[in-house]
């Protein structure tokens, strides 16, 4: 029964708290009306929002390992609360900057981390499922929250949305009141007694993290693939507007996106829990349709049934790689490390979040148009396939069936180590309990006492 709970709570934190950056293009088009004159600052203010969200990763990371999941959701949750609520009164562009694109995007990254990575602790067996239950609540407010946020926009301004947008933030602290530290979350903390302890160990992780070739080949995966992503997105609706739709028929158009987004998400978890079925072909079959379409959409996208089928694809083939993210990360690196390589793919991603719109918008200047943009923004999809793809070479060539066996120093229970890398195995040092240890379990490498 707890476990069901903690699902459908981490649900609607993430309805309520991670995913209103897909709002960001319609705030975009808020602020340009309320600043005219700073057309280039107003597209940070967005870039920054969708960026830090994932750039603020290890951030989240760092606050999950040292305090717990529901305290980095509640300081997330707090965090946009007061980003959202000081932007209501700005004045100023810069002001906006900081409080809407920083604050609000960083606590946006730890509500989305924090329940993401409490779920893989409630549902370690098999996560695929859980994680893709989890992140459909972000593709829910995808589908509301554009609407939303334009009827905002209409009645109480830019303003005015921002002020109910941070209520609506800070609702999601209901529900992060009925998410429990699960215990083995406590026994990863009971070891670290200090910060500098805390230090070491997650320096440790990064640097073994890194030594695994095919993790590294995901992140530029991930890197090429929300390069795209934050591109395609905020981009949108505009170009829907200036091929002749109204602003409501664009914002309908992305909550239409957000539909298929939500659904995309539960589908490919269910789909990815079964064990006939990869997750990885599923990521690359996805971008790999998406790359195709989007490559064309200035060819199909003139009419408004080829927008609608845009969106649709957009929304099915983008959103199902975060149900897949969790699956694909611990089959690299392992469970006990998938919150600090969770942290480094969410900075990965926030990357390309930050620089692609940016990009983006050098393009469309100097084209003119928005041709070129989703041309190029459909390339750099299939290239994150073709990166996948040599990710999976590499797993497959390091034999992660195999397994180490070896014993605790303290009490000399036996400890078994799937080989996920031989490069990391044999650079990272695990640290067995000093109380005995169950034989053949992978959180006997929680505790300290012991190494490989």
């Amino acid at each position: 029964m707890l476990k069901t709970v903690v699902l459908l709570a981490a649900f609607m934190v993430n309805f309520l708290g991670g995913s209103l950056g897909y709002s960001a293009g319609i705030i975009h088009l808020g602020l340009l009306k309320k600043f005219p004159e700073f057309s280039s600052e107003v597209a940070w203010a967005g870039s920054l929002f969708t960026s830090v969200f994932c750039l603020a990763g290890p951030i989240s990371s760092a606050v999950i390992n040292t305090l717990s999941c529901r305290s980095a959701l509640f300081i997330g949750s707090l965090l946009s609360f007061a980003g959202f609520l000081i932007s209501s009164f700005a004045p100023r562009i810069e002001i906006i900057l900081l409080c809407y694109g920083i604050v609000a995007g960083i606590g946006q990254s730890m509500v989305y981390s924090a329940s993401v990575v409490v779920v893989g602790y409630y549902f370690h067996e098999n996560p695929s499922v859980a994680t893709g239950v989890v992140v459909s609540g972000t593709g829910v407010g995808v589908t509301v929250f554009p609407i939303f946020t334009e009827f905002l926009l209409t009645t109480y301004g830019i303003d005015g949305a921002f002020l109910l947008l941070s209520a609506v933030s800070l609702q999601s602290c209901v529900f992060i009141m009925c998410i429990r530290t699960h215990h083995l979350e406590r026994r990863g903390g009971e070891r670290s007694h200090t910060l500098s302890w805390r230090i070491k160990m997650i320096a440790e992780d990064v640097y073994g993290i890194f030594l695994n070739r095919a993790f590294c080949f995901l992140c530029i995966s991930i890197l090429c693939w929300s390069t795209s992503l934050n591109t395609s997105v905020l981009f949108l609706p505009q170009y829907y507007i200036s091929t002749g739709s109204s602003q409501w028929q664009a914002a309908f158009l992305m909550s239409l996106y957000g539909i298929m987004n939500c659904l995309s998400r539960t589908i490919t978890g269910l789909a990815a829990s079964d064990p006939n079925v990869d997750g990885k072909i599923l990521y690359m079959g996805s971008y790999f349709i998406l790359g195709l379409c989007t490559s064309f959409l200035p060819l199909t996208g003139a009419s408004f049934a080829g927008k609608i089928f845009y969106s649709i694809i957009l929304g099915l083939y983008s959103s199902g790689v975060w149900s897949l993210l969790t699956t694909i990360s611990v089959e690299i690196v392992g469970l006990k490390h998938m919150s600090t390589a969770f942290g480094i793919e969410m900075l990965t991603s926030g990357v390309g979040f930050l620089f692609g719109p940016i990009i983006g918008d050098s393009v469309k200047t100097q084209s003119r148009g928005y041709t070129h943009v989703f041309v190029i923004s459909g390339v750099v999809r299939l290239v994150a396939v073709r990166y996948l793809h040599l990710s999976s070479s590499n797993l497959s060539l390091i034999e992660p069936h195999h397994v180490y066996t070896t014993r605790s120093r303290a009490c000399g229970t036996p400890i078994h180590v799937p080989t996920l890398a031989r490069a990391w195995i044999h650079a990272t040092t695990f640290h067995a309990s000093q109380t005995c240890c169950r034989p053949s379990s992978i959180w006997c490498l929680l505790c300290d006492g012991g190494s490989v």
